[in-house]
């Protein structure tokens, strides 16, 4: 716990120091939307009803549909509703002045709120664009309920082929406490999205069927969509699908509705670096995927399905006997704290590489053809710390390490060529490509 406040600590240090010496023009991250402190940006956002002219009209409402515990009586409503009947949702100004997107949606209904019309101040005709000031991405801080969302972002495509550009995220949710008063289960979290995980939709024209579904697709298989990278932002949005949180249909429910409930805070934007501004060492012992399931705050746990039903004592003897004998035991508690201060790098905004490790041994540092940068966290075991300063080094000064989360282990069969350190990096960028328009 005490590296996981000085890691948070390093972090905001870093952050103050670059504003202080170049000013805000390079500041880490810049702020777009800031509900809580700017009570006028809530008014920019609404209901979306698919349309890109994002007139608002926001009016007072007293009286509070929504079953959410922190919504007042001086809840504010936007004039858009959802027609459909397979959704119900308000987007509410609550008590802490967060913006707040709530309701129901039918399995295989959705709902979602959209900004208004975005322009940029040299060109109204065009978004804003973000690119050129250097950014990379977004940060969004919420609180929500463990639901999957989608962020979208619209631009000339969506007015002229109705293609949005989506991100999908997961959210994080606690588990309700035995016996506690408060059995709620929503969660502040931090949201890091990426331009490049942004990928282009068909949105206006999908539920089109015949032939003007079939001249769509053919328009669209002829169309250069370009990635999208922070350039003409018309719309900023997020999404709620049914279907996309089969986790809240469960069997012994028959209301046909899931809930859903997304607090905002702030919408920032972060500066993108050419290379990693940090470099972290973690444990090889946090697998490739980790949910919220897995996550035991309580216990300071990372539970694996081999160890959900262990029954864990407050001291065991054993292993902290093993921890204080050989240090490159790892309590469990240590791999928990571990896995902490990645989720805290990667929703800070700043470019990292992440580099899992099983331990550390004095081998004589060997050639590039001895060291495997991997995805998974298959096969490992220690390597020297000569081998591990050149790869951290390495991940400093090239681009291809940026935002890379990797395991680092020794080759099982030494000579085997794929390359110098640069080249693996670079093997492991393009695992993380985008994959072709959907």
């Amino acid at each position: 716990m005490i590296d996981g406040v000085g890691l948070r600590n390093l972090l905001q240090a870093y952050q103050n120091v670059r504003h202080a010496d170049y000013g805000t023009s390079q500041a880490a991250k810049r702020v777009l939307f800031k509900f809580r402190k700017r009570p006028a940006d809530f008014g920019l956002f609404g209901i979306d009803d698919g349309s890109i002219d994002g007139d608002r009209n926001v009016r007072d409402s007293d009286d509070s549909t929504n079953d959410t515990n922190d919504l007042t009586s001086r809840s504010i409503r936007s004039s858009y509703s959802v027609a459909a009947v397979l959704s119900q949702c308000d987007w509410i100004n609550n008590k802490f002045g967060h913006g707040v997107f709530a309701g129901k949606v039918g399995r295989y209904g959705e709902a979602a709120i959209a900004s208004a019309r975005l322009r940029s101040r040299n060109d109204p005709e065009q978004g804003i664009d973000l690119r050129s000031g250097g950014f990379a991405g977004l940060v969004c801080r919420v609180c929500s309920d463990g639901g999957v969302y989608e962020a979208f972002v619209r631009t000339e495509a969506y007015e002229r082929l109705g293609v949005e550009y989506v991100c999908e995220f997961k959210t994080s949710s606690k588990s309700p406490i035995n016996g506690a008063e408060n059995t709620s289960r929503t969660k502040w979290s931090t949201v890091r999205l990426e331009f490049s995980d942004f990928r282009p939709r068909l949105r206006q024209f999908q539920e089109q069927e015949g032939e003007d579904a079939q001249r769509m697709k053919q328009a669209l298989g002829k169309s250069d969509i370009p990635p999208f990278v922070g350039r003409d932002i018309r719309q900023l949005g997020f999404r709620y699908r049914g279907k996309s949180n089969t986790f809240s249909w469960s069997g012994s429910s028959n209301s046909g509705w899931s809930k859903f409930y997304l607090a905002l805070d702030y919408i920032k934007v972060y500066r993108g670096q050419p290379e990693s501004e940090f470099v972290y060492l973690s444990d090889a012992r946090i697998p490739p995927v980790v949910n919220d399931a897995m996550v035991n705050h309580d216990l300071h746990r990372l539970m694996t399905s081999s160890e959900s039903s262990v029954t864990y004592s407050i001291i065991d003897e054993e292993k902290t006997k093993n921890v204080n004998e050989d240090k490159m035991d790892r309590s469990a508690e240590e791999t928990y704290f571990k896995y902490m201060g990645e989720e805290m790098i990667q929703q800070s905004g700043l470019s990292y590489t992440i580099i899992r490790v099983a331990g550390y041994n004095a081998d004589l540092g060997t050639d590039s053809s001895a060291v495997r940068l991997q995805k998974m966290n298959k096969n490992i075991t220690l390597v020297s710390r000569a081998d591990l300063a050149q790869v951290i080094a390495s991940a400093l000064l090239e681009p291809n390490a940026c935002n890379l989360i990797l395991y680092m282990t020794k080759a099982q069969q030494r000579g085997v060529l794929d390359g110098n350190i640069w080249q693996k990096f670079a093997r492991l960028r393009s695992e993380n490509e985008p994959v072709p328009f959907q």
